[in-house]
Order: C-alpha cells, then sequence, then structure tokens
C-alpha cells in the first residue's frame, strides 16, 4: 500500500506520458501501413496511458493505487511483451519460433488469472488475495520479459547487435526494475512510494533508446524524420549549458578557496569563461566540426553506400571498347559519385610529375602538368584532403598555406580537387566540375571520394603495373623467339663453316661439291623460312606445316650428313617397311641431327655413335646411342631441358634439347632420355606413323 504522495513523482510520470505521446506521435506520421509496425505503436500507446494514469493517481493524492491502475500496469507489460514475442518471431531469431507458443501460453494464462481475480474482487471480498496474487503476476511477467530480452539479444548475430542494443537496453531495464518493485512489493506486503515515484523518470529513458532502435531498424515499418537543424541546435544547446554548469561549479570552488581575491578571481575566471565560449561560438570551424558531429552521430548517412560502392566498382570493371581507356573510366566512375558531368584526371608519370591522362569534357583548358613538388601535389600527398575550391577562394587559411597555380584560372567551373592515393602515395587526383544541379558539399562527400580514391588508386596501379608486365613479355617474347633463330643461324654456320675447311681439300671431287651444293640449297631454304617467320613474328617450333615423311630418308641423311664429325655415326638396326610419320621434314632433321652432334660432342674419338629405329605398337622408336660420358640422374631432371641452361660454355646456348622435346611433343611424340655417368647415353624419339602407311 502507499501511504504518502509525491508532487515529484506525479512531474516524472507526466513527463513520461508527454515523452511517449510525442514519440507516438512522430512513429505515426512515419508508419508505412505494415502490421510489423504496427506492434510498436500499440506499446507506446498502451505506455502513454499507463503514464497518464499513474500522473493523475500521483497528482490526486491518493493513498491505496486504485485496481484500475493495476489493470492499465497489465496491459502496458503485456503490450510490450507482444512487442518482444513478434521480435523473437523474426527470422534472425527463427531458433526462437518453436518456444514462441510457450511465451504466449504463459503471457495468456497470466493476464487471463490477474483479469479474473480483478473481476472476482466486485462480488467477493478478496482485496487482500488479488493484490497478492497482482503483485505474483507482474513479477512472473517481469521475469518472462527479461527472458524474452536476452533470448532476442542472444540469439542475434553479432554485427546485427548493434541495431537492436538500445531496445534491449531499454526494455530490459524497465522489466528489470519492475522485478525489483514488485518483488519488494510482495515482500513487504506494501508499494515503496519513493521506488514507484522513481519508475516515472526510469521510463522517459525507455523513449529515446526506442527511438534509436527504429531508427537503425527501418524493416519495422517507420521513417522517422527529424530536422537536422533542430537537433544541431539542440546539441549545440546541450554543450553551451554543460559548459557553463562547469564554470558556475569551477568558479564557485574558486571563491571558497580563493580566500580575500575568491571573488575576484571568480569574476576573472566567469569572465575569461563567457569570452572563450563566445569565441568558440563564433568559429567557422567549431561549428563545422560540431555539424559533422551531429552528422554522423544523429542522422541517416546521406548516401546508400551499398548502391554508391556496387555502381562505382562496376563502372571501374566494365570492359573497355576502343574508344576508352582505363583513365577515363576511373574519370568516369569518380564523377559520378558527385554527379559531375565533367573532369580532368592527372596521373604520376615515371619522373613523378603529373601529365593529364584522360578529360571528359573541359578539353579547351589545355594541357597542364602539375610537377611533383608543386604546392597542390605536396598538399594532396600529406593531407589527404578532398579541396573545394569555392571554400578554398573564401578561407584558404583552412587549407594550412596551400597554394593553388594559376593554370587552375583555366578551369572556370572547377569545383573539387579530390587525390588518388595508392600506399600513402599520390599516384593520381582528379578535378571534378560543378555538379548539373546546386548540392551541398559535406564531410560524407569527402569519406565517400577519399574511399573511391583508393580504390581507383588501386586499378590504376593495377592497370600500369600490368602495362609494364606485358611490355616486360614481349620483350622477354621477342628475345625468346630471336634465341631460337640464333640458334638455327648457329646450326647452318656450323655446316656452312665444315664445308668452307674442306672446300680446299675436295673442291675437285664431283661428290664433295655435288654435296656442298645441296647443303647450300638447303641453308638458303631454312634461312629463307627464318626471315618469313620473322616477319610474321610465328616461333620456329611452334608454327609449322605438317608433312608425310619418309624416317628412314631422314635418318639415311642425317647419318650421311654428320658422318664429317668424328665418331662418325653409324646406322643400324632400321626395318626394311616403309617408316612414314607426319612431321615436318626439315625440323625432324635439324632435331635428330641436333642429338647425334650432342652424342658425338660427349663421345671420345675411340668411342661410338650409332643410329637405330624400330616399330612398336604403330610407333616409331629412333634411338640415338652413345658411349660418352653420360649424365647423371639429377642432371637430366632438373637441367637437360631446361632452356638457355647450357653445359658448354659460350659455345652452347641451351636450347637445343628443349626445342627437341617441344617440337616433338607438338608432332604427338614423346623424347625419352637413358644415361649413366661414364657409361653412355641413349636418346629415343618416339613419333607415331601415319595411318598413310599402307
Amino acid at each position: 500500500m502507499i501511504v504518502e504522495t509525491n508532487e515529484l513523482g506525479a512531474l516524472g510520470y507526466g513527463l513520461t506520458a508527454l515523452a511517449f505521446l510525442a514519440f507516438w506521435l512522430m512513429l505515426l506520421t512515419g508508419w508505412r501501413k505494415r502490421l510489423q509496425g504496427l506492434y510498436l505503436l500499440t506499446a507506446v500507446a498502451a505506455s502513454f496511458f499507463w503514464a497518464v494514469i499513474a500522473a493523475f493517481n500521483a497528482y490526486s493524492n491518493v493513498g491505496d493505487l486504485p485496481s484500475m491502475m493495476f489493470v492499465v500496469e497489465l496491459i502496458m507489460m503485456s503490450a510490450w511483451l507482444v512487442m518482444l514475442i513478434k521480435m523473437a518471431s523474426l527470422e534472425e531469431h527463427s531458433f526462437l519460433t518453436k518456444n514462441n507458443r510457450a511465451f504466449i501460453v504463459c503471457l495468456g494464462v497470466t493476464v487471463g488469472c490477474e483479469l479474473l481475480l480483478y473481476a472476482l474482487g466486485f462480488f467477493i471480498a478478496l482485496s487482500w488475495v488479488v493484490f497478492q496474487i497482482f503483485l505474483i503476476g507482474f513479477i512472473v511477467l517481469s521475469v518472462l520479459g527479461l527472458v524474452l530480452v536476452e533470448q532476442i539479444y542472444r540469439s542475434t548475430k553479432k554485427e546485427r547487435r548493434w541495431a537492436i542494443k538500445f531496445f534491449v537496453i531499454g526494455v530490459g531495464a524497465l522489466f528489470a526494475y519492475d522485478f525489483y518493485m514488485f518483488s519488494d512489493a510482495l515482500l513487504f506486503g506494501r508499494i515503496d512510494a519513493m521506488v514507484w515515484y522513481a519508475r516515472g523518470y526510469i521510463a522517459v529513458f525507455l523513449v529515446p533508446l526506442i527511438a534509436l532502435f527504429v531508427i537503425r531498424n527501418p524493416k519495422w515499418s517507420f521513417d522517422i524524420f527529424i530536422s537536422r537543424g533542430i537537433v544541431f541546435h539542440s546539441v549545440a544547446l546541450v554543450a553551451v549549458g554543460g559548459y557553463l554548469l562547469l564554470m558556475a561549479v569551477g568558479g564557485y570552488y574558486i571563491q571558497i578557496f580563493g580566500g580575500d581575491w575568491g571573488r575576484a578571481f571568480q569574476a576573472l575566471f566567469l569572465f575569461g569563461a563567457l569570452l572563450l565560449l563566445v569565441v568558440v561560438l563564433l568559429s567557422g570551424r567549431f561549428r563545422s566540426y560540431l555539424r559533422v558531429f551531429v552528422n554522423k552521430h544523429f542522422f541517416n548517412y546521406k548516401y546508400d553506400y551499398r548502391e554508391e560502392w556496387l555502381g562505382f566498382t562496376k563502372t571501374l570493371s566494365d570492359p573497355l571498347d576502343a574508344d576508352s581507356d582505363i583513365y577515363s573510366q576511373v574519370l568516369r566512375a569518380l564523377l559520378d559519385l558527385v554527379d559531375s558531368p565533367e573532369g580532368v584526371l592527372w596521373v604520376a608519370s615515371s619522373q613523378s610529375d603529373f601529365f593529364p591522362r584522360a578529360h571528359i569534357g573541359m578539353l579547351d583548358a589545355g594541357e597542364h602538368v602539375v610537377k611533383s613538388d608543386d604546392s597542390l601535389a605536396l598538399f594532396l600527398d600529406e593531407a589527404e584532403w578532398v579541396i573545394n575550391i569555392d571554400e578554398y577562394r573564401k578561407t584558404p587559411e583552412i587549407y594550412h598555406g596551400l597554394e593553388l597555380g594559376a593554370w587552375l584560372n583555366d578551369y572556370p567551373h572547377g569545383w573539387l580537387i579530390s587525390p588518388l592515393i595508392e600506399r600513402e602515395r599520390l599516384i593520381a587526383f582528379a578535378l571534378f566540375s560543378r555538379p548539373r544541379s546546386e548540392r551541398s558539399f559535406n564531410w560524407e562527400d569527402s569519406d565517400l571520394l577519399k574511399a573511391a580514391g583508393r580504390q581507383a588508386a588501386v586499378s590504376l596501379s593495377q592497370y600500369q603495373m600490368s602495362q609494364a608486365l606485358v611490355d616486360t613479355r614481349q620483350f622477354e617474347a621477342y628475345n625468346h623467339f630471336s634465341t631460337f633463330v640464333v640458334h638455327d643461324i648457329k646450326n647452318m654456320v656450323a655446316q656452312l663453316s665444315l664445308m668452307v675447311r674442306n672446300a680446299d681439300k675436295y673442291k675437285h671431287n664431283p661428290e664433295f661439291v655435288d654435296d656442298m651444293v645441296e647443303t647450300t640449297r638447303n641453308s638458303v631454304g631454312k634461312m629463307e623460312r627464318l626471315i618469313t617467320q620473322l616477319r610474321t613474328g610465328k616461333e620456329s617450333f611452334f608454327q609449322s606445316e605438317m608433312e608425310c615423311v619418309d624416317l628412314k630418308k631422314v635418318l639415311t641423311e642425317v647419318v650421311e650428313e654428320r658422318s664429317h664429325g668424328t665418331p662418325s655415326p653409324e646406322l643400324s638396326g632400321v626395318p626394311e617397311t616403309d617408316l612414314l610419320v607426319e612431321t615436318e621434314k626439315s625440323r625432324l632433321e635439324a632435331i635428330i641431327g641436333h642429338l647425334v652432334q650432342n652424342a658425338q660432342d660427349a663421345t671420345p674419338t675411340e668411342g661410338r655413335v650409332t643410329v637405330g629405329c624400330t616399330v612398336d605398337n604403330g610407333y616409331a622408336w629412333v634411338s640415338i646411342q652413345d658411349t660418352g660420358c653420360g649424365m647423371s640422374e639429377s642432371f637430366i631432371r632438373s637441367r637437360l631441358f631446361r632452356p638457355f641452361d647450357s653445359t658448354k660454355g659460350s659455345a652452347g646456348m641451351g636450347i637445343g634439347a628443349y626445342e627437341s622435346r617441344e617440337y616433338i611433343l607438338q608432332a604427338g611424340g614423346r623424347l625419352e632420355v637413358k644415361s649413366e655417368e661414364g657409361a653412355g647415353s641413349v636418346f629415343h624419339v618416339i613419333l607415331p606413323l601415319s595411318n598413310k602407311l599402307d
């Protein structure tokens, strides 16, 4: 039983009623007529009527709480519990859905029993029993509310808890206070007046917490709008009030502890505090910082960052056509963010100076090169600020000594200059023209452009590195190609040199003359093919015309051609049947000749080099065997077929074995090697026999 009245209690419940009424009207104007929002509207309306009746009860100086107050309490708590049960049924709390029926049954049974006892109280004298049962019911409802709040918060994903935490804190605190108050009343047989009246002030704090919940959860079907100007001035007023209160406390203590000069010190302190306040309030920078603070912490963002980022990324990743390049694409993506129709992009060169690489509009302004030590480049690199040209012209001191060059006058419609930073280094910057329609520029535009600039800088850097890699690969391919050409020329020069050395000795021999003419003819033919390949850019062993070749004839010609070397190769074990393979005759001769020459180079004069051929399961096995020094297994595995790795020093180029294997693989065959150090080697050239073979 309440034994005394407190007008402060009536004031607290009155403030609660006003707060819930204002919030309910705000919700009603922003309600999008969906059922989900109706639960919150009902709970807020029930809280308003509860606060009105509680304020009236306190103000009317009634000693005992009327039974109607308990019914209103029951309705208010039930409305918030229904709201919590609805939240528990959402998808992100799906594992609570199976428990919703138990929560609903518990709520229904408790409320039903409370109302039944209330109705019986009109016919039977059960006032004390009704009071006790009501208290027990309120305790049950408070526990049910705490359980629901705890389960909802625990079942929410961590990345989503920020959206409901204020609602959980507010409603949970109210149910926790109710549990304490009704438990105390059940224990002592009366409701403590001070605890009851303090409850009104506590409930006031529930309203802003629910408002933050609604703002962060638009799916609850509300679109709340509060003027930024009102919030800005309210925050400024609160800040000024807090500052003045703090200064008043400081002045009070100065007067107490200042002795005879206390009042003088107090007056001096308060005058200085007021002077500082006036200076700060008149400061444009302070107002700017306060406006940014309010926009960041009290309002939804100006942009839908998901849509902005998806659009920006799409523009950057669109395929390039013949009339555009990566620089124009990056510039267009940046311009679209702030609805700017024209712009210029300057990109750092290898000498670090910035050259205009893309124009969208602004073509009549000329080509202005910005030096790396220019004030603009240094400022953008160090500060990473988006420069508002209008703001710079009005208050240049904000930009800490920045000096924009006279070249900027050639861009009369210039509006913003945004840096593109990659790894804390300025690699480009963009000039934006004024937007199509008048729009303000604030911290959010600046943050968006800086973030997009970093992303665009990464794209530009990757493009530049890929271009450098393409150039390097082109030079590498050219060098690679040139190496094979030089290798072919080296082999032809070796043959011609051998003829020249023997010309004086055998020039009167008709067979030698015929052989020299044939060798010269073959060399001329090979050089003509090389010239053709150089013109078309086709590598020698990757581009060839296949023909049906008599393998026995190729082996015979190679052995005869290499018979001038030592030891002279021997042809043995060649079957009498025709051996036809699909390949390029000159290339096959060069490969087998190269393998025979390597065998001769590895074999002493008294050794043997044998060339043979067998047929096995539709394949011709050409073997080149020697009794030379042999090779180790590790050499064969790691170095033999590695291009540009030669054991002959400057005399070799290290591509003969590699070229041989690659061509044989292209022809559908394979090259196998068996060798043992000190015992010689055998190379097997395995080629598929032609299906034209009868």
